[in-house]
């Protein structure tokens, strides 16, 4: 089946949001989101995925989150931001901001790190990257499908972009906002699929 947004010939690439240690990864910390990650299975499938797109030639941008030690110039303008500086362990460096240890890095692949905002296009070289590599469609993976993917589809799609969200690849704070979210609110902004029918569009690219 086709897949809306790689149908036409498009151009795609893969930008896997916040799949950091510290964020996703239960051997560095335990949260909601990380049970969720867990339970679903995210990260092997967003690996998989991930060896698509390179296998096709085609981008993989991690796109993370992470201030300057000691916190210094990170904005705390809302309670998402002054969760991540009171726990001050995102910090640019560490472990703790690093991709998931569980999906290493090849050559081409990118990681934009940004310390403002709770999504990845404003303040960062995202967009500039994307029109560098001529990409038409950005295909979303990773956390969280609360704040961070629902944003990058509103910013992509503002910026000219077609999304994809790769809902085997993503995954929410809880099973119910997850639900709701690829449900009602990311349908208006972005194509659902899976990893399965991405990897087959990207075979016929």
């Amino acid at each position: 089946m086709a897949v809306r947004g790689l149908d036409r010939g498009q151009r795609p690439a893969l930008v896997i949001s916040e799949c950091q240690n510290g964020i996703t990864n239960l051997a560095y910390e335990q949260s909601p989101l990380i049970e969720q990650v867990t339970e679903r299975g995210i990260i092997p499938r967003i690996d998989v995925l991930a060896g698509a797109f390179r296998a096709a030639g085609l981008p993989v941008i991690h796109v993370t989150i992470a201030a300057p030690p000691g916190f210094v110039g990170f904005r705390v303008n809302c309670a998402l931001a002054a969760r991540i500086a009171k726990q001050g362990k995102l910090v640019t460096g560490t472990p703790y901001a690093a991709v998931h240890d569980d999906l290493p890095l090849h050559d081409g692949d990118r990681v934009l790190e940004r310390m403002h905002g709770m999504a990845p296009f404003t303040g960062t070289e995202l967009d500039a990257v994307l029109r560098g590599h001529d990409v038409d469609t950005v295909v979303l993976a990773g956390v969280s499908t609360n704040i961070a993917l629902p944003g990058a589809a509103t910013e992509a799609v503002a910026l000219g972009y077609e999304v994809v969200l790769v809902e085997d690849c993503t995954a929410g704070g809880t099973a119910e906002s997850h639900q709701a979210q690829i449900s009602l609110h990311l349908p208006l902004l972005a194509t659902i699929t899976h990893g399965a029918a991405v990897t087959a569009a990207l075979g016929s690219e």
